[in-house]
């Protein structure tokens, strides 16, 4: 076995066996493997699909989860959901989504794209940690328990969970999340707040410069609306 290939999996034992998610350092410490050497490793199994990385901690990635929920009733509803990505597409030109929370994540149930989308990890993963995106922190503001968590588990800061606590205060005033992403793209997100929980986002993603922010606003809230009918109307 070549040694990377072993020392990939030593990093990946100890994440497991931890039980929670672990910074870098931890796990230089845990398995004795030289920090440089175990950040390596910590990316190749980041972009392999078997760790994810939340803040600055790291952790399996849970195969248990898929981006369809368990529940029959949450799969019937994102399921009747879905043909409105096509409305969102066809009316704002934008990448339209359908999210939920998983843990400290946000899953991309449904994804149709936009000639104009800028690729970012989730279109690999289709899940990023929940503070990073406009979806995640769009139905954080409305899960208090879920927010709390990914705070404690994401190791953030007094500051940034001060940061993180006043958008999503700001989220629920305005009823809608903003976000513009490292890799030259904005991404819009209003709640779809079905008669029972959990929530699920409805989102729209552009390149920067190129998105018409008021259009798309105005179109997501439309389709959220048209789309909470058909499924209260199924109900």
């Amino acid at each position: 076995m070549p040694r990377s290939i072993g020392k990939a999996l030593l990093v990946f034992a100890a994440l497991r066996e931890a039980g929670t998610p672990m910074r870098l350092t931890e796990l230089s410490v845990r398995t004795g493997i030289a920090k440089s050497t175990t950040h390596r490793m910590l990316w190749a199994l980041t972009s392999a699909g078997l760790v994810t990385r939340v803040g600055s901690h790291y952790q399996p990635a849970r195969f248990s989860s898929t981006t369809t929920p368990k529940s029959g009733a949450h799969y019937d509803a994102l399921r009747r959901l879905a043909p409105f990505l096509g409305d969102l597409l066809v009316r704002t030109g934008m990448t339209a989504s359908l999210a939920v929370l998983d843990g400290t994540e946000v899953e991309f149930a449904h994804r149709v794209y936009g000639h104009r989308h800028v690729w970012g990890p989730s279109d690999d993963t289709g899940r990023v940690a929940a503070h990073l995106s406009a979806a995640g922190r769009l139905l954080l503001a409305y899960d208090e328990t879920a927010a709390r968590g990914v705070i404690r588990l994401a190791g953030l800061g007094i500051r940034e969970a001060a940061e993180l606590g006043g958008d999503l205060m700001r989220i629920r005033q305005r009823g809608f999340a903003e976000l513009t992403g490292p890799h030259g793209g904005t991404c819009l997100a209003v709640p779809l707040r079905l008669p029972r929980p959990p929530a699920i986002a409805l989102v729209v993603e552009g390149a920067n410069g190129q998105a018409d922010r008021a259009r798309a606003l105005l179109w997501l809230r439309r389709v959220s609306d048209a789309a909470l009918r058909e499924v209260c109307w199924a109900a």
